[in-house]
Order: C-alpha cells, then structure tokens, then sequence
C-alpha cells in the first residue's frame, strides 16, 4: 500500500489576514491605476546625490526604491515610510536582497502628526501621498519640510481639487435634492480638502521652500455603471468610506448611496461613467 504523501508535506495553505488581502487587491487593482501614475511622475527627471540621504513617504510596491537606489552610492541611506506594516512588508519583498539593511530600511508609520526624524536630516524628501485623506495636511507638509536639509529637494505627489469631481457633482445633486443640508455642507469642504496647486505652492514656500515648481496632469478613471464603481477596489479601498461617513449611518446611508448609484445610472445612462483624477508634481529647494 502507498501513500502519496506526509502530513509534513500536506500542510495547509496559510489564510491570508484582512490586512493582507487588502494589500494584495491594493498590488493588483488599486496601485497601478493610481499610485503608480503618481509614481512614474515624481520620478520623472529626478536627479539625485549620489551619497544622500533620502526619505521617501508612501513607497507603494518597492519599485521606485530601486530605482533610487541604483541613482545612488554605497555611502548613500533610503528610509521608505509606509502606513501599515503590511505593505512595508509587501515594499520590502520587492527590493533587492542586498539593500535591506544596508543602504535601505523600511518604516510603518501614521502620517497624522509629528513625523519621527531630526530636523534638516536629508537631502532629498520624495513623499507620493494624498493629502485630502489627513485630517491636518498642513502639518504634514510642514513636516516634510521640516526633515529636508537647507538646500535639498523636496518633491511631493498629491491629488488635488477635480479629483472625483463628476461623483461629488452627483452626490451633491442628490443630498440637495433629499435636503440634507448638513451632509451637503459637508460634502462641500470635502471638495475643498483637495487643495488647488497655486495654494498648495504657496503652503509650501510659507513652510520654508523656495523656487518652487509646480506640474499638472489628469486622467480619467471609467466604470461601465454605478454599480460598477462603488465597486472598483480602487473606489472601495479608497475614498469610499469617507464618502459615506458624510452621509450619516446605517439605512440612511444606504438610502443616500442607492439614490447616488441611480442618479449616476439615469446622467449616464448609455455611456461610461468617466471619473478625472487631477494631480500634481510639486517640487523646491529648502532655503538656506
């Protein structure tokens, strides 16, 4: 009688925790549609010291790491600043073997807040992030200047005010239509969270930036209907929650959320629901 295997060699697969399985769907059908964009723009003609010190915030799949890496020397340092261990952990496994430890280290770290390095600390600060999603934007780009060295770079990629604006011009629709003034108001500093570039310039040189440049670009993200948007992981596993926070609770979320997927289906109904997405590439030196 055989048998055709151990019980050493039929070990059950590991279940992958929440964390990990939103890190996973954020790898495959969030990040490319977004982050990535963002990524592929910030580093776009950067021109790094060979022996800096760099601090990159929000580092996405470990890509761009390597790509700062092979831009500098032996001598030189990467911190890669992440929010959750997951996908520091999912950054890490994409970096060479022979970098880890040695001229890059990894970070899990909330961006609300004080930002855990020395003042004046590196030469360059590459940050791709969202600043609508912090509930105090302004001190984090205080922050990022604050750890840039006088005369280093700071580059930062952010959307900015349009982004999401065909939904929000719907959502506003319907909240007004449902009198829900208090969800309306809110709805509306929401919009403005998403900073406008000459403001977000200014913020920065009021923080301690000079000749500071900035570049636009947009894209469209388009669903087929309603229903297919609340849906999309890149929807889902972004601002979704935020956008309903602003709704209330419970049925009468839900009640507002329906009425929104029908009005998108009844606006555009016969053709794709395009959403834009307007972001910007800042950068400047720290005055000496």
């Amino acid at each position: 009688m055989s048998s055709t295997g151990s019980s050493s060699q039929m070990r059950p697969a590991r279940l992958l925790t929440q964390q990990e399985k939103q890190a996973r769907v954020f790898e495959e059908d969030v990040y490319p549609l977004f982050g990535q964009k963002l990524a592929d723009l910030l580093m776009a003609n950067l021109v790094l010291r060979r022996n800096g010190h760099v601090l990159q915030i929000g580092c996405g799949l470990g890509t761009t790491n390597t790509e700062i890496l092979q831009q500098t020397d032996a001598d030189s340092r990467l911190i890669a600043v992440e929010t959750t261990p997951v996908f520091v952990e999912r950054a890490r496994a994409n970096v060479p073997a022979e970098y880890l430890g040695r001229r890059i280290f990894f970070r899990a770290h909330n961006l609300e807040g004080k930002m855990p390095f020395a003042e004046n600390g590196f030469d360059h600060v590459i940050a791709n992030l969202t600043l609508a999603d912090l509930a105090s934007p302004g001190t984090l780009v205080s922050e990022l200047v604050r750890v840039t060295k006088p005369g280093g770079e700071l580059r930062l990629a952010t959307p900015l005010a349009g982004t999401w604006r065909e939904f929000l011009d719907v959502y506003s629709d319907v909240l007004v239509r449902l009198r829900r003034q208090e969800s309306a108001e809110a709805l509306a500093a929401y919009a403005k969270s998403y900073a406008e570039p000459e403001a977000l310039a200014k913020q920065l040189e009021a923080a301690g930036m000079e000749k500071v440049a900035v570049e636009t670009t947009h894209w469209e993200l388009v669903f087929r209907t309603g229903r297919e948007f609340f849906y999309a992981p890149v929807i889902e596993q972004g601002p979704l929650a935020r956008w309903k926070s602003i709704a209330g609770k419970g049925a009468e979320m839900q009640d507002i959320f329906l009425a929104v997927k029908e009005a998108i289906d009844t606006y555009f109904g016969g053709s794709a629901f395009s959403v834009s997405v307007v972001a910007g590439i800042f950068s400047g030196t720290k005055v000496l």
